[in-house]
């Protein structure tokens, strides 16, 4: 905002300067940031930018083509399929949820597509606000036939009947999906709590029993902290959570076919631990076809608040490797790069880790987590040691620097799906997007 107001400024002197005949030759034309990716679909009318939040995934390919949930302004929101030779979103028809308070998380599991609706309401620490009853998420089921999605019969079912700041989904090896979210309960009077919820649907999620607590030791952080859900190893379902009063992501496992609600069916751990190592932005991802299971987590830290050196990670990729049942990590960024809201894609035709976060669109930094530009940097899967610096632009808008909120597909990409992410504009209410082979 401050170079915009010095290039404001700069354009009314030099117009008084004009004006009172001073000005003896004109300044050369400032030149336009470079705008990078495609710009799609306008929006409004929706409570939250629609590519958020955190976690979730809003995009999918299938037959040739990459998909979208979009919101679609008067109506809701809709399938959308990207026309790559013409770089437009075009509309299939088919609606979704029309409510426009909610944000959801989209799942191909090669045969249907699921879609996990829920309506939304964000708590922070500063100002807790507790979940809504009465308020269904809701699943969608989808078939697929000659090119159209159509609802299969008894859909959409119900998740739970309360909102949440953010919510996920995965399908296991039985064919039931899972979800989590967190759901703040309490008043200004008696104080907010959060809990960490799951539920798991009857195979194809036709039918959702009772949502119940994530069963395993103080599954309670603060307020603002959020949960997402990733299946893994053929058989295994994980649940990770942040939790910023212990500065820990916690890591939740169960094996497929044990009991949802024993406590015995769950092994909880600290996927890391420590003053500053958490904050709410978390993104999931495996590769079930990875022999040996491993789980990618890219999760932003609170280091900026805790320390002034700008050389400690801003965001950092855990990597679960299930055979030794721990934790590594690695900085994908810097405080001093100033950067928030990360996502990863698996590249398996590289065999590289491609992340993705929102960085100021110009050299400094206003505040960790200022709207920008969407960067790209990669590294190893085997070996995950990112570069330095924010890395290369790949969503930009040059006449706004106001873009948001990535988000691609839980999928595994490779040469013949490329890499399709996609983002907001929050100032210009845009979709933007990037597309790029592989």
């Amino acid at each position: 905002m401050k170079s915009e107001t010095k290039r404001f400024l700069g354009q009314i002197l030099t117009f008084c300067l004009a004006v009172t005949g001073l000005v003896v030759a004109s300044a050369p034309a400032a030149q336009a940031a470079t705008t990078y990716g495609y710009q799609s679909i306008a929006y409004s009318g929706v409570a939250n930018p629609p590519t958020s939040d955190k976690p979730q995934s809003k995009l999918w390919f299938n037959d040739g083509s990459w998909w979208a949930d979009m919101w679609t302004t008067g109506s809701g929101w809709h399938i959308f399929r990207l026309d790559r030779s013409t770089h437009k979103w075009v509309d299939t028809g088919v609606l979704n949820d029309s409510r426009s308070n909610t944000l959801a998380d989209t799942l191909w599991d090669g045969s249907h597509l699921y879609i996990a609706s829920h309506v939304v309401t964000v708590s922070s620490d500063g100002t807790p606000k507790a979940s809504i009853s009465g308020q269904p998420a809701k699943l969608y089921r989808y078939s697929y036939t000659a090119g159209k999605y159509t609802l299969d019969a008894g859909f959409p079912t119900t998740i739970t009947n309360n909102s949440s700041e953010s919510m996920t989904i995965d399908r296991d090896s039985t064919g039931a999906i899972w979800a989590t979210w967190t759901q703040v309960a309490g008043n200004s009077t008696s104080g907010f709590t959060n809990t960490v919820y799951v539920n798991a649907s009857a195979p194809g999620g036709t039918s959702w029993p009772a949502p119940f607590v994530l069963p395993v030791s103080n599954p309670r952080p603060a307020p603002d902290d959020i949960s997402a859900v990733v299946s893994y190893a053929k058989n295994k379902i994980g649940v990770m959570w942040s939790d910023q009063r212990t500065g820990s992501m916690w890591w939740a496992t169960r094996t497929d076919g044990t009991s949802p609600t024993a406590t015995s069916s769950w092994k909880v751990q600290a996927a890391i631990q420590g003053k500053g190592q958490a904050d709410d932005h978390l993104n999931l991802k495996a590769l079930l076809a990875d022999p040996s299971g491993r789980v990618y987590a890219a999760a932003k830290t609170s280091l900026d608040t805790t320390s002034s050196d700008k050389s400690l990670p801003q965001l950092q990729l855990l990597v679960f490797k299930p055979g030794t049942g721990s934790f590594t990590k690695s900085t994908i960024a810097t405080v001093g790069d100033c950067v928030t809201r990360p996502q990863i894609l698996l590249d398996t035709q590289n065999y590289k880790i491609h992340a993705f976060f929102t960085a100021p669109s110009e050299s400094g930094c206003a505040y960790i987590g200022a709207t920008g530009s969407i960067y790209e940097k990669t590294a190893s899967m085997d070996s995950p040691v990112f570069g330095p610096g924010r890395g290369t632009p790949v969503i930009q808008d040059g006449a706004s620097a106001h873009i948001n909120d990535v988000t691609t597909t839980k999928q595994a990409v490779n040469r013949s799906t490329g890499i399709v992410v996609m983002a907001t504009n929050t100032v210009t209410k845009r979709y933007w997007y990037s597309d790029r082979p592989l």
